[in-house]
């Protein structure tokens, strides 16, 4: 028998709700208000759960929120019903954990299809057996207001670094959906992208289906590409790309976003998810502008200081703003600067083999060698691989070197 916890204030929602699982012969249980709905769900062990958002003690975010910190419903399948419809109450709900979002009034079939989907989906994760331990995944955005800033060779290097370093799941992802060059970079012919996923809504992706529209590249990286047409970009909902960039989540252990110049829906989703946001500007007046424009928002997301690291690429030889200059005007210090290397970036960019890949020799590719160990998780840094790569023997040496 499969048990449905419903939790909503309003009496006449619980019946409606209950009337249209009737079909279903799924045993129906109420509560009036958040708490109520917590106690219930700890004693109950629903087969799913359904929340109103506005309770008079506790939001159906605050419910959702709370269960998933616990691990025994931490994939209990929750659908949040509520009469808030706009995208940023949809994100919200993602946001806090639930799994699908549907808006009152609602068409009793759908409501039951939905369901039907989220206990699919749960009843096929347990069938599967114990999920493969996965480490915690960091997340590096690479975000620009102006292009040219090379932020897309900066991605596309440091996800190639991070796999080749650390030899695990590694994924770049192209948010750059008008005009994304990740596949170029990597040499790839395209026969899906995110527009696949256009389709769908969040609730009927399955891991198969993103699976679909991943590519391996012969460094070891896993990689999502860009629309190849700017119309399709148009079709992808926000709401489909927070639960992918989920599900994602629990399958690599580094993921690295190459973001569109702009403050996008899908940017900010990416943006908000990351643990750092490496902001990408040149030398020159009209970046460093742009970059003042970029730290203004994302001090208005309230996103901590420490989160935003600068990165100064010098993407031409002379007479350039200098660094001080630019950490003076920024407020923020350089974590980075790239040197000037226009001709190797170049080669590698039509030869679709990345620098820090084709040529690890190079200075510049130890640089972002360093750069991507710099920034790896705390508790690989710490600690030696058992099978230490190429990559991470470069960088123990050079390391090594600059303290004799």
């Amino acid at each position: 028998m499969t048990h449905v916890l419903v939790i909503d204030d309003e009496d006449t929602y619980l019946k409606m709700i209950a009337q249209a699982l009737e079909p279903t012969h799924w045993q129906v249980h109420t509560a009036d208000n958040g708490s109520h709905g917590l106690a219930m769900a700890r004693t109950l062990k629903p087969d799913l759960i359904v929340t109103d958002v506005i309770m008079p003690d506790m939001s159906g975010y605050d419910v959702s929120r709370k269960l998933r910190r616990d691990p025994e419903f931490a994939h209990t399948p929750i659908l949040v019903l509520t009469s808030q419809s706009t995208l940023q109450d949809k994100l919200q709900s993602f946001e806090a954990g639930a799994d699908d979002h549907l808006t009152k009034p609602f068409e009793p079939a759908e409501l039951v299809a939905r369901l039907t989907v989220l206990l699919r989906h749960a009843e096929a994760a347990r069938s599967a057996g114990p999920a493969p331990i996965v480490k915690e995944v960091r997340t590096i955005a690479v975000h620009s207001l102006r292009g040219g800033t090379g932020s897309s060779s900066l991605a596309v290097n440091l996800a190639v670094g991070f796999a080749s370093l650390w030899q695990t799941r590694t994924l770049l992802i192209d948010l750059s959906m008008v005009a994304g060059q990740v596949a170029l970079m990597l040499n790839a012919s395209l026969k899906r992208t995110w527009a696949d996923l256009a389709g769908f809504g969040p609730g009927e992706l399955e891991p198969e289906l993103i699976d679909s529209i991943i590519y391996n590249h012969e460094s070891g990286l896993s990689f999502i590409a860009a629309p190849t047409f700017p119309s399709e970009a148009e079709t992808i909902k926000s709401e489909t790309f927070a639960v992918a960039l989920q599900l994602l989540g629990r399958k690599f252990d580094y993921i690295v976003a190459d973001l569109s110049h702009d403050f996008s829906a899908i940017t900010v989703q990416a943006l908000d998810a990351a643990d750092l946001v490496l902001m990408v500007a040149s030398p020159d007046m009209s970046s460093v502008r742009a970059a003042a424009a970029a730290m203004d928002t994302y001090s208005k997301l309230n996103y901590p200081p420490d989160k935003i690291r600068l990165v100064l690429n010098a993407t031409f030889p002379r007479s350039g703003l200098t660094k001080e200059r630019i950490e003076a005007a920024l407020k923020t210090r350089v974590t980075a600067t790239i040197p000037y290397a226009q001709e190797l970036f170049v080669e590698a960019i039509n030869l679709g083999r990345p620098l820090i890949f084709a040529k690890p020799d190079e200075s510049v590719s130890g640089l972002l060698e360093d750069l991507a160990f710099h920034l790896s998780k705390e508790a690989d840094k710490k600690s030696k691989p058992e099978n230490p790569s190429k990559a991470w023997t470069r960088v123990y040496q050079r390391y090594t070197k600059k303290r004799k």
